[in-house]
């Protein structure tokens, strides 16, 4: 510790108060990683004296966070549309946009084109979605399965599906967010903790699907499954898995 003993008694105070003020900063700091609400009583404490200590609880800025690179784009996408790996996509999804393409489609060949894509998919499931989209979105005929004259559905565009929000199902935004998860990871040398990846994504212009700590918290847990992220022994921080 600094001999401080030489310091007339007004200079010892106010030494010993910056002390405070660094010690109370990190116990905020500790509270916001662990997702805890900072106690009014600390908040206050820390802003009532910006002059002193530089606007005490200021945040650091944080560095912008540029959108991933996009794969190749159909030519009727706009810059606000969502894409995602078709092996994420949800059935729904995967279905519109294999009917997107201006022909009608044999329910056999249809099913066959969605287990290439999504091989858990099974012929019942396609039949039930098939029931709920009759004379509403698709049209079913002998000829088989086509979009209804007007309707708007995703875009397949090689490995890619890409449709504006309002086409998309939750199962898709997740896929979406957790895309964007691993990108930030990837962007990390050392990791990052829950209460981070929250905090920088909710900064991130570009990514607009729910998002919350919850889902966040989830959404780990899912990609930990796929062995796409992993925990650092008991740091709490979550990395890529490279493959």
């Amino acid at each position: 510790m600094t001999d401080e003993s030489y310091l007339p008694p007004e200079a010892k105070a106010y030494q010993a108060f910056l002390r405070w003020i660094e010690e109370g900063k990190k116990v905020w700091t500790i509270f916001e990683q662990e997702g805890i609400p900072v106690p009014d009583t600390l908040k206050r404490s820390l802003t009532e004296y910006p002059s002193q200590v530089g606007a005490a609880r200021s945040q650091p800025k944080r560095m912008t966070i540029p959108p991933p690179d996009k794969p190749s784009m159909p030519k009727e996408a706009s810059g606000d549309w969502f894409w995602l790996d078709k092996k994420e996509a949800a059935l729904r999804t995967v279905v519109l946009a294999l009917l997107n393409q201006g022909v009608s489609i044999p329910v056999k060949e249809l099913i066959a084109q969605v287990k290439q894509i999504l091989p858990d998919a099974n012929e019942g499931s396609v039949s039930n979605l098939g029931t709920q989209l009759d004379d509403k979105v698709i049209q079913r005929t002998e000829r088989g399965w086509s979009l209804k004259e007007g309707v708007k559905a995703p875009i397949l565009c090689e490995d890619y599906i890409w449709a504006p929000k309002s086409l998309l199902q939750k199962q898709d935004l997740a896929a979406f967010r957790r895309m964007a998860v691993r990108y930030l990871l990837d962007t990390s040398h050392d990791g990052m903790q829950l209460m981070q990846i929250y905090r920088d994504l909710k900064e991130v212009k570009w990514l607009k699907t729910p998002l919350s700590k919850d889902l966040i918290k989830a959404d780990l847990f899912v990609m930990r499954d796929e062995h796409r992220v992993r925990q650092k022994g008991t740091s709490k921080k979550w990395t890529v898995i490279k493959k």
